[in-house]
């Protein structure tokens, strides 16, 4: 069987959210170079860079050894083409896996944006993404992961939403599991009234206490969290959960 994660990153994927678009990319990575600090002149990970924008902001900002993961084909390949349209031919992308990833100690950064973690049904794999990361990163390398708060997402959740996008009709229906771990959601794409295309998605949603875990657990030290990638203060009401930590310079 199919993972979700495997058919809803397509072309779909990208007329659905026209609002993610490069402009708020740079405003992201402004955010998260001020917050982090990451040196412009190291090797640089963006996991599951999607269609690239946030590499393409990075480059804007003279950061000159990137790479992009994603397990999405055609997102790489709206990323390749967009790149190279703004001079950006020596980013480095690959169709990988976030749980392998094919590098041992080559970053000094790896940030993982948009919620792109929690993917997975059993919680020990998002545990080996974590791993990959750790495994990743260089002796006092920078981790930053963009992720759902649980507490705000439950309270602000909206069970149905209909919307026309470019043309489509969108139908949306989210929920929270009986347990209260994992957002669900279905998405509706009608281009014709015979004609309509399923997306599902499921993302786990951690506690602040339960990622501090699974990070130490991992390995990484320094771990803080953020209500958002411009460093605010961390609580149930923030919009996002961002947890930053760095791998242990060895000894």
């Amino acid at each position: 069987m199919t993972a979700w994660y495997e058919e809803s990153f397509g072309r779909d994927y990208l007329a659905l959210y026209p609002h993610r678009d490069c402009e708020e990319a740079v405003a992201d990575i402004g955010a998260i170079v001020d917050l982090l600090a990451p040196p412009r002149d190291e090797p640089l990970l963006d996991l599951c860079c999607g269609a690239g924008r946030h590499l393409q902001a990075l480059h804007r900002l003279g950061f000159s050894r990137l790479t992009g993961i994603d397990l999405s084909q055609p997102l790489l390949d709206v990323a390749r083409r967009e790149l190279d349209s703004v001079g950006a031919r020596d980013i480095r992308l690959m169709l990988s896996d976030m749980r392998e990833i094919p590098f041992r100690e080559a970053f000094e950064t790896v940030i993982s944006l948009f919620t792109s973690f929690g993917y997975f049904m059993d919680s020990a794999e998002d545990e080996r993404v974590l791993l990959a990361v750790f495994g990743a990163l260089r002796p006092g390398g920078a981790f930053l992961m963009d992720t759902l708060n649980r507490e705000r997402t439950i309270i602000d959740l909206v069970p149905h939403s209909e919307k026309t996008v470019n043309g489509l009709t969108v139908d949306i229906t989210r929920r929270v599991t009986p347990d209260g771990l994992r957002v669900e959601k279905e998405t509706r794409i009608v281009s014709e009234p015979s004609t309509q295309r399923v997306y599902r998605e499921s993302v786990r949603m951690y506690s602040s206490d339960e990622l501090r875990l699974m990070l130490e657990q991992s390995g990484f030290v320094d771990i803080r969290f953020h209500g958002s990638v411009d460093g605010r203060p961390y609580c149930d009401e923030s919009p996002r959960m961002v947890a930053t930590a760095r791998r242990p310079t060895a000894t």
